[in-house]
């Protein structure tokens, strides 16, 4: 068995995760295996694009069409059923590291946020955006300029004993940029596309990845818009909130009235120590323009 650090999880699995830390542990919090799945009692079942789920207190099964079934439980197991033997391997991957954390996560009743990180004085700032904002070219711009990169695409929330703080846990070392990303940012490693088909690549980290928790101290949610500039503004209260809280990662499998609750108390938590602000950018933007933004908050 393959032995990894990720999203603040022991994993064992019987595959191997290159997007992974290896890490050497005793005691496994997750284990990940290839197997038949069993069938669920549901209290919730939908689809959402070529994903079927199936969702009760403790256990989560999802189906990508022509690629494999996964069931979730209990936050601690991941078996997956491959559809067709000739499926690549990081096809399964992508939608385990995707979906199937996030019931992990939803299981241990932790938060996920869709969300890049970088470490400034031991304290995380947060990088949300919808897809095409420019989150992970920006956290690949700050890369280049030496800033200590924490996490791409998911800091996972942690509520800490006697602290009034948000910490955050990094998800993996691996940065995914689009190919415009790459030609914008001169970047030339095409080695690792993240799923066939798709012109996205994978940008390891591993000698520079930070298993620590750090508090959260500065959220930034990036945003395209119909301006003519780039804009900031700091939010504050319940604007504040409501532009974290569309983050979540995987909100779906957060619906219920208890997981609804807890991403109400952790993010109200957050924002009110944390400083959040808004970055609004023309639909067509320099990297650099922005990053100049982005810094002069951080």
């Amino acid at each position: 068995m393959y032995k990894y650090w990720g999203f603040g999880l022991h994993i064992t699995s019987g595959i191997e995760f290159p997007e992974l830390l290896p890490f050497d542990f005793k005691c496994s919090d997750v284990s990940i295996t290839l197997g038949e799945v069993p069938a669920i009692s549901a209290d919730t079942a939908f689809d959402i694009g070529h994903i079927s789920y199936q969702v009760n207190d403790h256990e989560l099964v999802f189906s990508v069409q022509d690629v494999a079934s996964y069931y979730v439980a209990d936050g601690k197991q991941i078996i997956i059923h491959r559809h067709r033997a000739n499926v690549e391997d990081r096809v399964i991957r992508l939608f385990l590291l995707g979906a199937g954390i996030a019931g992990i996560l939803q299981q241990r009743r932790q938060v996920p946020l869709h969300t890049s990180a970088v470490i400034v004085n031991d304290r995380l700032t947060l990088i949300a955006g919808q897809s095409g904002a420019g989150k992970s070219t920006t956290l690949a711009g700050l890369k280049q300029r030496q800033y200590r990169i924490f996490s791409d695409d998911i800091t996972v929330l942690k509520e800490l004993p006697d602290d009034d703080r948000i910490s955050g846990v990094a998800s993996y070392p691996m940065i995914k940029l689009w190919e415009q990303s790459l030609q914008t940012l001169q970047l030339d490693d095409r080695s690792f596309p993240v799923m066939p088909g798709f012109e996205k690549y994978g940008f390891f980290f591993h000698g520079a990845f930070d298993t620590q928790q750090y508090p959260v101290e500065r959220i930034i949610l990036l945003e395209a818009g119909q301006t003519d500039k780039i804009r900031q503004k700091q939010l504050w209260g319940s604007e504040a909130f409501a532009g974290v809280v569309q983050h979540v990662y995987k909100a779906v499998l957060f619906r219920q009235p208890a997981m609804r609750a807890l991403c109400f108390d952790v993010i109200t938590k957050m924002v009110k120590c944390s400083e959040v602000y808004q970055i609004t950018r023309p639909a067509v933007c320099e990297p650099d323009s922005l990053l100049d933004v982005v810094t002069s908050i951080l």
